[in-house]
């Protein structure tokens, strides 16, 4: 574990921060981090930039984590995981609520790498939407209509012409990525589409079991980023 130093915090609600660390991590968009909170529990979160994470309060941790001020140390081991895999045709990144997370870092780093990209944003309010002007050529879409287009990001989904991009990169609640999962397995196309699970994770390199799935995969060592035809919904 090594030590670093909180540079900026932004955030946007009660509920939501993005925090800056004052080093860059060699990483690639996709793998996460073990961060630990002094006082704290040990968490996993994905880097949204290669000196960030942008965390939901969802527990004691993460809403320490939330309100941490510039200066205060925080402990990190990682970075871990498979990453994504880049494209230079074509991207469709798809993303839920928190979620949005590890395709911040995905989208920057295609930017210069691709063809185009466009990004379909989605979650249940317009609370649970956060740094929307990080992301270029967005739909936005909020289930209760709160902003943007009101519906489901598969509602949007199912009117993209799949087969136009080279690859597709979905992150977000289970539910909308089994609802994904199954979209994508109709048109056969799961071979194009990675997504970025999530999963109770303690060691973060596949020792202790905690993060395995079903089908007996691992999130953090052989994930978290998988492509669809390895996964079983």
């Amino acid at each position: 574990m090594f030590s670093v130093r909180v540079e900026k915090v932004i955030k946007y609600n009660e509920n939501f921060s993005t925090i800056f660390f004052d080093s860059y991590l060699k990483s690639y968009p996709g793998q996460f981090i073990m961060v630990n909170v002094f006082g704290y529990e040990e968490i996993p979160l994905s880097l949204s930039s290669p000196n960030s994470v942008t965390v939901k309060a969802v527990g004691e941790t993460t809403r320490a984590l939330i309100n941490i001020q510039t200066g205060e140390l925080l402990g990190i081991r990682g970075p871990f995981g498979r990453p994504f895999t880049p494209t230079s045709d074509r991207a469709l990144l798809i993303a839920g609520g928190i979620g949005a997370a590890p395709l911040f870092y995905l989208h920057d780093y295609l930017k210069t790498r691709c063809k185009s990209i466009k990004v379909i944003y989605g979650a249940k309010t317009q609370e649970e939407l956060i740094w929307k002007s990080r992301f270029e050529n967005v739909v936005i879409v909020t289930e209760d209509g709160s902003e943007g287009i009101k519906g489901t990001v598969l509602d949007l989904v199912k009117k993209e012409d799949i087969d136009s991009y080279s690859k597709i990169y979905c992150c977000g609640p289970k539910e909308m990525l089994k609802a994904l999962y199954k979209h994508f397995e109709d048109f056969d196309v799961l071979n194009k589409t990675e997504f970025s699970m999530e999963n109770y994770m303690r060691c973060g390199i596949g020792v202790c079991g905690s993060c395995v799935m079903e089908n007996g995969l691992r999130v953090c060592a052989d994930g978290p980023v998988f492509r669809g035809d390895e996964l079983d919904f």
